[in-house]
């Protein structure tokens, strides 16, 4: 089975992932694109985690990918965010101590502050012309379209509307993804300040 899903939130991710296993519905790969292939299995008490990762070298991944493999983990793949499973036997946390919860933190600060800066950029690039946006009518850029009737507005109108809501939506889009990573953000930073005050 195949399921696309598009998560901004990792740990959400997460649960979601754990949630499909325990109805028996095991992940074994995710694509780039947002899409999970899962197996149907029997055994779920199985736990998925997720980590966050770069790697300079090929060497420092595999040697990343040995040590959690000694711990009993498979890994089913990733490039930077990681995936992770494990037969669910209490051992199960891929961060157990408060340091290495920090530092996975840290790596998803550093995760959504690189988004939330590539996702402002967009919002400023497409806002360039405001004015086009507060009218939609104003994202039609067929010449005389409003002046056409009949069959020839239809077809004229219809062409153009997917380039015209891809004119109009994207910088308010590119507004809310902006919002939530910011938002992801500032949850994960709430997250270490309180491991920090415990500590």
């Amino acid at each position: 089975m195949k399921k696309f899903r598009m998560f901004m939130d990792i740990q959400k991710e997460e649960n979601w992932l754990n949630e499909m296993a325990q109805q028996g519905w095991l992940c074994k790969r995710v694509s780039s694109l947002g899409i999970y292939h899962f197996e149907k299995t029997t055994a779920t008490d199985q736990v998925i985690r997720i980590d966050y990762q770069t790697f300079r070298s090929k060497a420092a991944k595999e040697r990343y990918i040995e040590l959690y493999e000694e711990y009993g983990w498979t890994h089913l793949g990733g490039r930077e965010t990681h995936y992770w499973l494990k037969p669910a036997d209490g051992m199960d946390e891929l961060f157990s101590d408060d340091a290495s919860q920090k530092a996975y933190l840290r790596r998803l600060l550093e995760y959504y502050g690189a988004l939330c800066v590539v996702f402002f950029v967009m919002t400023i690039t497409t806002f360039n012309n405001f004015s086009q946006y507060r009218n939609p009518k104003d994202a039609y850029f067929t010449p005389g379209l409003w002046d056409k009737e009949g069959f020839d507005f239809l077809f004229a109108f219809l062409f153009e509307t997917p380039f015209a809501v891809a004119r109009f939506g994207a910088p308010w889009f590119f507004l809310l993804c902006l919002a939530l990573l910011y938002t992801m953000y500032g949850k994960y930073l709430t997250r270490i300040k309180k491991i920090e005050k415990a500590d």
